[in-house]
């Protein structure tokens, strides 16, 4: 190659040197550990709209058949499958929050190892639980399936996890 090739190269290889460097990604700001360890699952949730879990478990027929989100502490997953969790509502029976299910299984599931404050969106309703029901529930780890019980049909799950 001729010295003129040479230096004709030297430019086409500055450029590709700088773009590659270009394409490593740098925070323009310090990143946020919070929204770093947050996870979510199905929909995103709007905390802001989020009401306590014993609020809503403490009057649910307020707000049967609605559109609720609400947050609270992880107490119970499911540990077949990952497609229930259940909210602690500290005085209450917990709330049961679903995954929605199709066709082919689930829209999303949840590690079975899950564990922090959730912050939930979808259906609530009151239900009336067979005792094959109940049995089922307690067989994938539910610490008390009774034969009434709140349940969301979630749409979108956002889980701070404990540290």
């Amino acid at each position: 190659m001729s010295t003129l090739g040479r230096l004709c190269s030297l430019p086409v290889l500055f450029c590709f040197a700088v773009l590659a460097g270009a394409c490593q990604s740098e925070p323009s700001s310090p990143p946020d550990a919070d929204a770093q360890d947050v996870q979510t699952y199905g929909a995103s949730v709007d905390t802001a709209a989020a009401r306590a879990v014993a609020e809503v478990a403490a009057k649910p027929s307020r707000l049967a058949d609605t559109t609720v989100t609400v947050q609270g502490r992880i107490s119970t997953v499911c540990q077949k499958k990952g497609c229930w969790l259940a909210l602690d509502t500290g005085t209450a029976m917990p709330i049961r929050v679903l995954v929605p299910r199709t066709d082919d299984g689930y829209e999303f599931t949840v590690p079975t190892t899950l564990a922090g404050e959730a912050t939930v969106t979808g259906t609530l309703r009151t239900v009336e639980l067979d005792s094959a029901t109940q049995n089922h529930l307690a067989e994938d780890g539910a610490s008390s399936a009774r034969a009434r019980e709140v349940q969301i049909a979630a749409t979108g799950i956002r889980v701070v996890p404990d540290a």
